[in-house]
């Protein structure tokens, strides 16, 4: 899943410049102001993600 993340700070969108495969928890600087955006990837996410697609891939789990 490719995903793009909104800064709550100044509003600047951008995205996150490698697939995202699993669930994880990673942090990510804005472009535009600098600020730490800490970023959550769940499940939910991934599954919705490839509902929306029609893509199928391999399932997800927690290691």
């Amino acid at each position: 899943m490719r995903a793009v993340v909104t800064c709550e700070c100044c509003g600047h969108r951008q995205a996150i410049a490698r697939q995202i495969v699993r669930p994880e928890l990673f942090n990510l600087v804005c472009h535009s102001c600098e600020g730490v955006l800490r970023v959550e990837v769940t499940v939910g996410d991934l599954q919705a993600a490839q509902h929306a697609t029609g893509k199928k891939t391999q399932p997800v789990a927690w290691v």
